[in-house]
């Protein structure tokens, strides 16, 4: 991507000022304050390349509305323009160099170990940034190591690893805690950052709930260096509805996961005291009803483009019902109806944002009861109007990226003051470090 170039045909970075006087992007009131352009590398899922998700919304997010002063490039953009190296890899004139030749030797026993399953199956990214082109490095859910120059780290993830292996791709605990014991010493041995652990190298680590971050916390990280970070999208509030409310959504490639079956069930109740109500299925084609429904008050609609989504189904959803059994943060199908807003029926799991309260949200355990009762409050025309002003309220004021881009903005300049950290001084990260500074 084109830099920003500053007088004198260099690119602008955090010590460039309009008056050439050293400047500190990150001090309030230093020169430079504000005027220089911080240049960000984003490792973070790229749309495309990486298996879709929620982290691909994540990037998207960032890079429609990024910090003031801030420009990001993928790490997809960076490799391309050479920018960026991945090491470990046997470059095209032959040669291999003597930390490239100890990344490869790394990355056999990496992978090696979790072809077995005694590791996770995300593997550690060996990067290698050419002086100047950047100032910051955010990795969201990417574990890596940086090589050669040093730069100020920040990571990011929703949840930890262990708890998305045991609760959606079905680990025993007993796998899981073993996995997690190698993990940590395989990182710690070769000197990779990977956010669901303490932050080692990274000045900061941004996790999406209060209760990710106290568990990092208990975990041994330092208070100030895990920040609890809302996610956000882009765009403007919606006006608020004022019904009376019929349609029930649910909208999820994944049905049985996201709590499909206790919708349904719940809906069941819901129709019976309300027979005009309907439910719109979206994302999972249709599925045998049980319990048995009215015939006609189901519409199964399966996968439709993104752009259908939000310009056609949405309008013609009320309320949203996603009593999720496995989540981080805020679900981006939770965000977009808050925008719209569309009253929110979400389950009680304790990875979701705790910010995610008030009228506009009915946080239940994820049973057909609860949600079946939250759906015959959401349907009561005053309490649904009310509901819709303050879904429409809460997006504006925590989940808008106006709002999430300042206090990541506000992360990186804490993360720039502090400046770029290397293994933890005394500990085993320095006695273990196989690759060293890699230079």
């Amino acid at each position: 991507m084109q830099r920003p170039i500053a007088a004198g045909g260099r690119p602008t970075g955090p010590s460039d000022t309009t008056d050439g006087a050293p400047g500190n992007w990150s001090v309030p009131g230093a020169p430079g304050y504000g005027v220089a352009i911080v240049r960000v590398l984003l490792m973070s899922p790229v749309a495309g390349v990486d298996p879709p998700g929620g982290d691909i919304a994540y990037t998207g997010s960032l890079l429609a509305r990024p910090p003031d002063g801030v420009t990001y490039t993928t790490y997809v953009d960076a490799l391309a323009e050479g920018s960026l190296v991945e090491r470990g890899r046997r470059p095209g004139h032959g040669r291999v160099g003597p930390t490239d030749a100890a990344v490869l030797a790394a990355r056999v026993v990496e992978h090696g170990l979790r072809r077995t399953g005694l590791l996770y199956r995300e593997p550690y990214r060996y990067l290698t940034v050419a002086p100047g082109a950047f100032d910051l490095v955010h990795a969201h859910l990417f574990p890596v190591r940086l090589l050669g120059h040093p730069l100020p780290l920040v990571t990011s993830s929703g949840m930890p690893l262990p708890v998305l292996y045991e609760d959606r791709f079905g680990w025993s605990h007993r796998h899981v805690e073993a996995a997690t014991r190698v993990e940590r010493l395989l990182s710690t041995v070769l000197g990779t950052e990977v956010s669901w652990f303490p932050p080692r190298r990274a000045g900061i680590t941004m996790v999406q709930s209060d209760h990710y971050r106290d568990r990092l916390l208990g975990a041994g990280a330092a208070p100030e260096r895990v920040v609890t970070q809302a996610l956000g999208i882009e765009g403007r509030a919606g006006t608020p509805r004022t019904g009376p409310p019929r349609t029930v959504g649910f909208v999820s490639t994944v049905f049985e996961e996201k709590g499909g079956p206790t919708v349904l069930a719940a809906f069941a109740g819901l129709v019976a005291a309300h027979p005009g109500a309907r439910l719109v299925v979206v994302g999972t084609p249709p599925r045998r009803l049980d319990p048995v429904l009215p015939a006609g008050s189901v519409e199964w609609l399966g996968r439709v483009p993104r752009q259908e989504l939000l310009d056609t189904v949405y309008p013609r959803i009320d309320v949203l019902a996603l009593p999720t059994a496995c989540d981080s943060g805020t679900p981006y199908v939770v965000l977009e109806a808050l925008q719209r807003g569309i009253p929110v029926v979400a389950s009680d799991l304790p990875w979701l944002d705790e910010g995610l309260t008030g009228a506009g949200v009915r946080r239940v355990p994820a049973g057909p009861g609860p949600v079946r009762a939250a759906l015959w409050a959401l349907f009561d025309p005053g309490a649904y109007a009310a509901a819709s002003r303050s879904a429409v309220g809460l997006w504006s004021a925590r989940y808008s990226m106006e709002v999430v881009a300042a206090q990541v903005g506000a992360t990186y300049r804490s993360a720039l003051a502090a400046g770029p950290l290397g293994a933890p001084t005394g500990g085993r990260g320095r006695r273990w470090d196989v690759l060293g500074t890699g230079r």
